[in-house]
């Protein structure tokens, strides 16, 4: 077993491919558990502002609540309750939970009527109505202007008993998983700040599926999330040439709750993070003087595909030019094919990705395929960033993310008093907070060695970090996944040297233990399983962690 797991081949092998079958089988299984539900209302009324709706039951009786599937991000209604339709009480407004969400509002009363005023243009799916006993109350009719509607009462088996985010979205899904929609189904999009790319990714399985829930819209992310084990078991035999380094790679990000987390959600982070390591892998592989022109050519393909989800794939481009350049310069004959090559690759293959994105959704440009649309696309899109003024109670600042000080609280629910199912944006602490070890040695052995894999990992480190030391605008804890692979990295290039100075072999098996142990203890709150209180209370390291 020693010698399979220090077999210093870089190629591929049965051994490889068993060991990466076997993790990624493990991870595939685990991230696609309660990952969301396969159903969901697909027939919406379109309400327009100070419409009322009058829901007509079938016999008077006793409400205590209402359930119903919003479709819009910013909606709420006004309900009234009668029992002679004449005489209206009013139960209070409620707001929507959000696009493409459940929502539950308590009403209190006795009545055959419910009437539902839109204070704003707006979207519903489904209704529901529950008496004292817990039960869902026969709809006679629903009508709007003395105009029958059928799409609220056509899909009632898809009205979850609990609302929860398998049945409903959550966090940035809200923006992003609406807008996958919106392409689909060839509407003015809402979702406009960042490129098209991320989203029209998401976009596939609910087109191929012609269903709109959350398991299609988290679909490719999760996929994305499970890409990454491999992705980080190949760079670790790339960059360190022997097994156990690329299983201990691959096994550090199986093993990080921040990537379970963010993955399964519905937005486009794992796209984007998915193509930056992918881009770095074939750079990698370019120093490396394999395949020069296809490794190259991927490189720049990735990079341009990374832009194109978000902006911050430029931060990742900086440090793939930096180390590009410094390996051409100092290793490779500079002529003009080489440059040639270069412009194309990473200039003109990139554009033509980020400005085909574009193209492949007109109603984004406002007014057609005109190039003067994209560019003003462009500048709206930076002045959005730019004028970003709001606070948020989870913001951080880039120096606090490498110690998690403050992590992201995505989604809540409490099933009764007693339990909180919670998902939260926290990495595994073996692995973050350690890393500052590493990374201090990754700056201690670049002084004393001059090593250039570790220049080169702290170039790319660096590339994806201090760019926003310059943002002004608020910033979360999630901006900080774009370099985290790379710190693993940092983390397995810290554990090589010892083991190589040392002559030991126990440290990195120890540590991943410590990881996996770390991983389990914290995974119920990264994945909404229930938990008692006093477990999810008794997690919180740090003041600054609050869900």
């Amino acid at each position: 077993m020693k010698k399979l797991l220090n077999e210093s081949n870089i190629k591929l092998n049965k051994i490889d491919y068993i060991f990466l079958t076997v993790i990624i089988a493990i991870y595939t299984v685990l991230a696609f558990i309660n990952l969301g539900d396969l159903k969901a209302p697909q027939t919406y009324y379109n309400i327009i502002e100070n419409e009322m709706i009058t829901v007509e039951l079938k016999n008077t009786e006793d409400i205590i609540k209402m359930k119903f599937y919003n479709t819009e991000q910013s909606a709420s209604y006004q309900i009234d309750i009668s029992d002679d339709n004449t005489n209206f009480t009013s139960s209070g407004m409620v707001e929507g939970n959000g696009a493409f969400a459940w929502t539950e509002f308590k009403i209190l009363g006795k009545a055959k009527y419910i009437r539902i005023t839109s204070l704003s243009n707006s979207s519903l799916g489904e209704l529901a109505f529950y008496n004292n006993g817990g039960n869902i109350i026969t709809i006679n009719k629903i009508y709007s202007n003395y105009k029958v509607i059928k799409e609220l009462t056509d899909e009632q088996d898809t009205i979850p008993r609990d609302i929860n985010y398998m049945n409903s979205s959550y966090f940035d899904e809200v923006y992003f998983a609406r807008t996958a929609y919106e392409y689909v189904n060839n509407l003015n999009i809402y979702e406009w700040t960042h490129p098209p790319l991320g989203k029209l990714i998401q976009a596939i399985p609910i087109k191929l599926s012609n269903t709109m829930a959350p398991f299609y819209y988290r679909l490719m992310g999760n996929i994305a999330g499970i890409l990454m084990i491999p992705i980080m078991y190949l760079l670790g035999k790339e960059l360190f040439k022997k097994r156990k380094y690329a299983i201990a790679s691959s096994l550090l990000i199986l093993l990080d709750n921040f990537h379970f987390a963010q993955t399964r959600m519905g937005t486009v982070d794992s796209y984007l993070v998915l193509f930056i390591m992918l881009s770095f892998y074939f750079m990698f592989k370019f120093i490396n003087n394999k395949n020069t022109n296809i490794n190259l050519l991927l490189s720049g393909l990735f990079i341009g595909l990374a832009i194109s989800v978000k902006w911050t794939g430029l931060y990742a481009g900086l440090g793939l030019a930096i180390i590009y350049f410094i390996d051409i310069i100092k290793n490779k004959k500079i002529n003009i094919k080489l440059l040639l090559k270069t412009v194309i690759f990473f200039i003109i293959v990139p554009a033509m990705i980020y400005m085909g994105s574009f193209y492949l959704f007109p109603k984004l440009l406002n007014q057609g395929y005109e190039f003067s649309n994209i560019v003003g696309q462009q500048q709206s899109m930076y002045k959005y960033h730019s004028e970003i003024k709001e606070t948020h109670a989870f913001s951080s600042k880039w120096y606090q993310w490498p110690i998690f000080y403050r992590p992201v609280w995505y989604y809540t629910n409490q099933p009764d008093t007693q339990h909180t199912g919670t998902i939260t944006g926290l990495g595994n602490i073996a692995i973050w907070w350690f890393s500052i070890i590493p990374l201090l040695y990754l700056i201690y052995k670049i002084i004393r060695k001059r090593d250039i894999l570790s220049i080169n990992l702290l170039i790319i480190y660096l590339s994806m970090l201090l760019p926003y030391m310059f943002i002004e605008r608020i910033m979360f804890q999630y901006h900080y996944f774009i370099a985290m692979p790379f710190v693993l990295l940092v983390i397995i290039n810290f554990f090589k040297d010892i083991e190589e100075k040392y002559k030991i072999s126990y440290v990195l098996p120890t540590y991943l233990l410590i990881v996996l142990i770390v991983f389990i203890i914290y995974f119920p709150v990264v994945s909404g399983i229930p938990i008692t209180n006093e477990y999810s209370e008794n997690l919180k390291l740090l003041t600054s962690w609050y869900w």
